[in-house]
């Protein structure tokens, strides 16, 4: 199980990295995204995060990922986010063993992590998203953009202020599944792009994504 949240505020990420911290604790990752350095990755390691390395640049926008495994890998090149380029990719959930396997064979990657592996489907078309057959609740960083995405299996919450959370939080509502979704940092929304992909197996029903 892990965890992404975002804020531009440091108390209300300290707030929710609370919220969301009993979804992991093997490791974590601080990101910020502001108009002089873009996309920062501050810190990655193991542990709990400490929250006196959260300081948020003016106008940044932070993220933070918080990890408990899915692969035996026990290296920081493991922790997110995934890099492939200049994308970035967070990811809460599991994509299945079997389909770790197509991945492999389609892109000629041994890599067994199924985030590194699902960052190349979604680089190589959208359309890959239609036959991730898993979970996964993203978040997607292209170079100078970024968005949100998820399947009907993952969950992941926004307010009217931008902060997100893979865990309910007060003012929250769920985003919609199987869109990808731009977020606008200026207006602090986030926005349809048009693109919607299909869930390949939805084995659950969540009652409180609304």
């Amino acid at each position: 199980m892990c965890a992404i949240v975002g804020s531009f505020k440091r108390e209300k990420l300290l707030e929710l990295i609370e919220l969301n911290s009993y979804r992991g604790s093997h490791s974590y990752s601080f990101t910020t995204i502001d108009p002089v350095n873009g996309l920062w990755l501050r810190a990655r390691e193991f542990g709990t995060i400490n929250p006196d390395i959260i300081q948020i640049p003016d106008r940044g926008y932070a993220i933070v990922h918080v990890q408990a495994p899915t692969t035996e890998a026990k290296t920081t090149n493991n922790i997110h986010p995934a890099m492939d380029g200049e994308t970035r990719l967070w990811h809460n959930g599991i994509i299945k063993a079997y389909y770790v396997k197509t991945l492999q064979a389609k892109f000629g990657q041994d890599t067994g992590w199924d985030t590194e592996l699902l960052l190349r489907a979604v680089n190589s078309s959208r359309d890959e998203l239609c036959n991730i057959d898993g979970s996964f609740s993203c978040l997607w960083h292209d170079g100078d953009r970024a968005y949100l995405f998820r399947n009907d299996i993952s969950p992941m919450f926004y307010d009217n202020e931008l902060n997100i959370s893979s865990t309910k939080f007060e003012g929250s509502i769920g985003t919609p599944p199987n869109n990808i979704l731009k977020m606008d940092f200026n207006a602090k929304c986030l926005y349809n792009t048009g693109y919607s992909f299909t869930t390949v197996e939805n084995p659950y029903f969540f009652m409180d994504e609304v």
